[in-house]
């Protein structure tokens, strides 16, 4: 699998693909769900990129943090997405819940996985 040090492509590029990949097989797995988020793709890339990715910044500084994030959004979503509609991992579910539960109009208990 290549890593963000062997592709040609910015670490920043590749974590902008990951973070609206993320973004969009969330909604989808919402909507198929019949849940209802308080978010729009864009705002969801936001709040992806607020929490996740400041997260690793914060801790590890610039280079590393963005490495750390843009690995951690890439386990998140199947490693499929330049071929197929995006799709969420189990961490990807997991994470994913917890970053948007205030926000999912259904009960209090509703995740997805």
């Amino acid at each position: 699998m290549i890593t963000t040090q062997q592709s040609c492509l910015p670490v920043e590029v590749l974590t902008a693909l990951y973070r609206r990949a993320l973004a969009q097989a969330y909604l989808d797995a919402c909507a198929s769900h019949g849940l209802e988020i308080g978010y729009t793709l864009d705002e969801l890339q936001m709040a992806i990129a607020a929490e996740v990715e400041n997260y690793y910044v914060g801790q590890h500084g610039p280079r590393v943090g963005m490495d750390m994030a843009c690995a951690m959004l890439r386990d998140m979503v199947q490693p499929d997405i330049l071929v197929a509609k995006p799709r969420l991992t189990m961490l990807g579910e997991s994470m994913m819940d917890e970053l948007c539960h205030q926000h999912i109009a259904s009960t209090p208990n509703t995740t997805l996985h």
